[in-house]
């Protein structure tokens, strides 16, 4: 390149000087030489890219693992305009991620759609901010770890459930199955509600889940939604078996109250409730209708609660189970039940009635089964047994209310035929 300089250099100095010793050119010999000086202008400028060859290099040494340019010459870093930031949870308690499009489009359509799409935002600089309020932070934490590969522990059943549904949103089987893998393990009677609530839109009604072990066929390859569905099921499973061992201690739990009322209706029909007492269940279900009313900005009165759920869930209660003093202290005074139901199944669990059911009348539905797997003892102690001198005396007094009430109709059917015949007669 130095040589090449000079040789330019006296070139110019000769034309200046007017070297008279010098033969005069040709203009092929000019075109020459103003090509020397643009190809060499060009290497200066633009350097021709270099073979890094290792030394200890041999006849067989493959060319195609040579790098043409060195390692630190290359680009690092994403571009500004490449990033947003993502802000999780519920307003007030947020977690903020500067995320890089590209690398999350990659790994989920759903980002893809929302980052790349055409109602994605604009890039800017400093980053867009998204918003995501309809997931849990904590969730949406495992999420972003599963997506770049990384691993995923969980700490609560309450991350681990909330993580199911961000599994179940943005279309991750694996991350569900992990999910739902924790949530069995950890499952028992004080965290089963929590599970319970919302999973049967993961896993279809009750009807349809099989027990645990029961062959089925399995979802189609690419089906993420037949796959989570599949993982759903099995804890759904899993969760109405706890239930049935231990209505007593599920029945009175807070979360009972934040289930939806297809939640509590499949719950209270269901006939393998190892209930000891019915009444345990009515007491719950008047908690739900009362809580039920104030989130609709009723009341809590008794009408109000009546119809908050539908008849049959009412009249799932098994009330002739119960004791004249459980249903007294317990439905009767609730004043749920009307005075002809109350006044029938009173009547009934003395067992001082007679009166046929009618076939097609509400009442008929009132089952007096004892439900599958419930221990007969407890519940006909009170009839096996002979009472004592308090309970023959409470005994007593709820007959002749019984009677009196029965009376009191009576004379009011007189009554009203009386006037009907009177009515005739002077027509």
């Amino acid at each position: 390149m130095l040589n090449f300089i000079n040789w330019c250099y006296k070139k110019i100095r000769g034309r200046q000087f007017g070297d008279s010793l010098q033969c005069p050119r040709t203009e092929l010999e000019r075109a020459r030489d103003k090509d020397k000086i643009r190809e060499g202008l060009r290497y200066r400028n633009h350097p021709r890219p270099r073979l890094i060859i290792p030394k200890n290099h041999c006849k067989d040494f493959d060319m195609s693992q040579v790098a043409l340019i060195p390692g630190e010459e290359k680009m690092s870093g994403s571009h500004p305009f490449d990033m947003v930031m993502l802000e999780v949870g519920i307003p007030g308690d947020t977690w903020r991620y500067r995320i890089e499009r590209q690398r999350l489009a990659q790994r989920s359509e759903w980002f893809r759609a929302m980052l790349l799409g055409p109602l994605s935002p604009a890039p800017t600089d400093p980053p867009p901010t998204v918003k995501l309020q309809h997931i849990e932070k904590r969730a949406f934490d495992h999420l972003l770890r599963y997506l770049h590969d990384e691993p995923v522990n969980f700490q609560s059943v309450t991350t681990a459930r909330a993580t199911l549904d961000a599994a179940h949103q943005y279309l991750c089987p694996e991350l569900a199955r992990l999910s739902v893998k924790f949530l069995e393990a950890n499952l028992d009677s004080s965290t089963v509600l929590e599970v319970y609530q919302g999973l049967g839109l993961y896993a279809g009604n009750l009807e349809t889940v099989k027990p645990p072990g029961t062959p089925t066929a399995p979802p189609a390859p690419g089906d993420d939604v037949g796959e989570i569905a599949e993982a759903c099921s099995g804890l759904l499973s899993a969760c109405i078996s706890i239930i049935d061992s231990d209505p007593a201690t599920v029945l009175c739990q807070e979360c009972f109250e934040d289930l939806s009322s297809k939640e509590v209706a499949d719950l209270a029909c269901r006939d393998s409730l190892r209930l000891a007492h019915e009444g345990t269940l009515f007491a719950a279900l008047e908690r739900w209708a009362a809580s039920e009313c104030r989130r609709r900005g009723l009341d809590p009165t008794a009408f109000n609660k009546r119809a908050s759920l539908p008849e049959e869930v009412w009249y799932s209660v098994r009330y002739p189970l119960m004791n004249d003093r459980e249903f007294i202290e317990g439905p009767m005074a609730s004043g749920i039940l009307t005075s002809e139901e109350s006044a029938f199944l009173v009547g009934r669990i003395l067992g001082h009635t007679e009166e046929k059911i009618p076939v097609n009348g509400p009442l008929s539905r009132i089952s007096s089964v004892p439900r599958a797997g419930t221990n007969l003892s407890g519940i006909t102690k009170w009839k096996t047994s002979k009472p004592g001198k308090k309970e023959r005396e409470e005994n007593k007094r709820n007959r002749r209310k019984e009677c009196a009430s029965q009376g009191q109709k009576a004379c009011a059917r007189i009554g009203d035929c009386l006037v009907r015949v009177l009515a005739c007669v002077f027509d």
